[in-house]
């Protein structure tokens, strides 16, 4: 007996901008959340040679397993999602949206259906007919709510850039208000508990404002946004300061109220693939099992702080809805999956600068980069991309109505993503934190297992020595020169926090601070010099400093997080070739453009010197800000 559909139909009409309103209504696990589906258990598997999301719940006392193929989207135009079950009384499941410009605004037509199997599974798709037409209205009057309420009337902000994923702005618009139809469950807050240790955070010299906001995030945001919290991209809802609103959530962490959890992220589909509650579990290698491949780990770029409400707050639990919704993939504006011998052919116009493709069964990639076109110019381009066996060919014109067209010239049914190849999520990397003050103070013991070595790909690190100490300990005496040497450690410690760095450690008189960027840790350099001459010049003390740049290891040294290898090797190198009141950096790192703007016009000298341990002779750059 052949399979008979049923399905519920809707539609809308939205008085705003199509990008956003896609990205709301394209969100699949909202949408299954909010029509009362069950959450699923989600795993990879090999079904018939194919790797494949597999996941099982259950509905009406009926156990369910289904494959999820990839779904496919176009963002602004389209998303089609759907499941096929493995077991259960339907074969099929799925959630199509299209989109069109309408006047004013954008029309919305969303079908929600089911493909029946056997009577049985008749009389449950009657039931889901129904049940998806009562929740679709209340779905999209939702929608409809939450865009009357926005603030926010494009898919992204200036801060943000053109051709940001609307996805974020469907974030955002979001947070600025509550319903249970598309925010979801709120679990009880323990306000006696928060009160308590909100106090505690009072105590520690938070910004008020910022430890106003993150009580009542934790108090009043839904699960789904206090089970993993993203710092950066609060303080961008909120509009404070970055730094600011991490250094509150570093500290809520200490008093109690938020839990640090590190987040490991595929290098290649950009999707969590493990979550540590402590960097000690953090390992050198980890498994996507999404892209069914292993990666060497770089703590820099994959590693990301990220933070949940603590269960004596909150006990949230987090639940998946739709592993496979577009939300979860900001990034990726279109995925799309194409039948061997099959084309498509849709409007388009996404406007971004970078673009990467990769199809997920043939592992072909390519790029294309329209960064020296006017956003006009790319706004109107056309984009014509043929799979082949060799790999993607990809074509752009001008001229008419910009279209997207994709052809598949493969023996096999073939998925290609588009991603965003210039823009990046409001992530706190590894790279941050191991360059932010409150992190190396407040969590001293956070460190890699013993023997673990966690590679950063790029940090910069600065490494200065006082000069003139011993002479200071025999002029004035032990006690008095130990004073002002302290004295200078808490002096270099204030400006390398007023730059963006954290001081790692102290070794003698000399100081190891690392930065998340070359040009942060150059201005404190060139801060340090004429801070510490003011101060200490009196007394014949001066400061010399070298600042390099690259990949180093995160390691534990005596149960704290520390910093080796050829990098650290060279700041420490370069600061002994250093003369009193100079900074030697190599002639790669000066020539940062950041950094040259910021010698502007002090004096420089190269010169080429050879360095211990280092192997080739080094051409060096001095900067002398005393002769300025």
């Amino acid at each position: 007996m052949r399979d008979t559909r049923y399905e519920a139909i809707r539609s809308r009409t939205f008085r705003a901008p199509r990008a956003l309103v896609w990205a709301l209504v394209a969100d699949t696990n909202r949408w299954d959340r909010a029509s009362g589906l069950a959450p699923g258990s989600y795993d990879w598997r090999d079904i018939d040679g194919v790797w494949s999301r597999v996941a099982k719940s259950s509905e009406m006392g009926f156990a369910l397993e289904w494959v999820e193929p990839p779904y496919r989207w176009l963002e602004g135009c389209f998303v089609h999602g759907e499941r096929t079950f493995l077991k259960g009384p339907t074969r099929t499941g799925g959630f199509i949206a299209r989109l069109e410009a309408a006047d004013g605004g954008t029309e919305v037509v969303v079908t929600a259906y089911v493909d029946a199997r056997g009577a049985i599974g008749r009389a449950v798709s009657l039931v889901m007919k129904a049940r998806f037409g009562r929740a679709l209205d209340h779905y999209l009057d939702a929608i409809g709510a939450v865009l009357a309420r926005s603030t926010h009337d494009s898919s992204s902000t200036p801060e943000e850039g053109a051709g940001a994923p609307a996805v974020m702005a469907a974030r955002r618009a979001l947070m600025e208000g509550y319903d249970e139809v598309t925010s979801g469950h709120r679990t009880p807050c323990d306000v006696e508990v928060l009160a308590r240790r909100a106090g505690r955070l009072g105590d520690m010299g938070v910004d008020r404002e910022v430890a106003a906001r993150i009580v009542a995030h934790l108090k009043d945001r839904p699960d789904e946004e206090v089970s993993q919290i993203r710092p950066f991209e609060l303080a961008r809802l909120w509009d404070l300061d970055r730094r600011a609103v991490l250094r509150g959530f570093l500290h809520a962490t200490v008093a109690g109220i938020t839990d640090l959890r590190w987040q490991i992220n595929c290098p290649v589909c950009r999707v969590s693939a493990a979550v540590s509650s402590s960097l000690e579990d953090v390992r050198e290698e980890v498994h996507c099992d999404a892209c069914n491949i292993g990666y060497d780990l770089d703590f820099g770029k994959h590693v990301e702080a990220v933070f949940q409400s603590n269960p004596a707050i909150r006990p949230v639990q987090s639940a998946v809805y739709c592993a496979s919704s577009p939300a979860f993939l900001p990034h990726a504006f279109a995925q799309l999956r194409i039948p061997r011998g099959g084309s498509l052919d849709e409007p388009f116009g996404a406007g971004i600068s970078e673009i990467h493709l990769r199809t997920l069964v043939g592992k072909a990639t390519a790029d294309l980069d329209l960064t020296d076109l006017p956003a006009r110019e790319r706004e109107g381009l056309s984009l014509e991309v043929v799979i082949t066996g060799g790999g993607l060919e990809v074509h752009t014109s001008s001229g008419g109505e910009p279209r997207l067209t994709v052809r598949n010239d493969t023996d096999r049914e073939e998925t290609v993503v588009f991603e965003r190849a210039g823009w990046s999520a409001d992530a706190v990397l590894g790279s941050v934190v191991a360059s932010f003050p409150e992190f190396i103070d407040l969590f001293a013991t956070e460190a890699p297992a013993s023997g673990v070595e966690l590679s950063i790909g790029n940090i910069s690190l600065l490494f200065s020595d006082l000069t003139g100490s011993t002479a200071l300990y025999q002029e004035i005496g032990d006690a008095k020169a130990f004073a002002l040497v302290e004295e200078h450690f808490v002096l270099m410690d204030r400006i390398v926090r007023e730059h963006g760095g954290a001081l790692i450690k102290t070794m003698g008189d000399a100081v190891m601070a690392s930065f998340a960027t070359p040009a942060g840790a150059f201005a404190a350099a060139l801060a340090m010099v004429p801070a510490n001459d003011e101060r200490f010049g009196e007394h014949g003390l001066a400061v010399r400093i070298g600042v390099h740049s690259g990949p180093c290891l995160a390691v534990r040294a005596n149960d704290r997080l520390d910093f080796f290898g050829t990098t650290v090797n060279m700041a420490a190198r370069l600061e002994g070739k250093a003369q009193p009141g100079q900074i030697v950096m190599t002639e790669e790192v000066a020539g940062n453009p950041d950094i040259v703007a910021l010698i502007g016009d002090v004096p420089t000298t190269s010169f080429e010197a050879g360095l211990k341990g280092i192997t080739a002779t080094q051409k060096l750059v001095a900067v002398s800000p005393r002769e300025a």
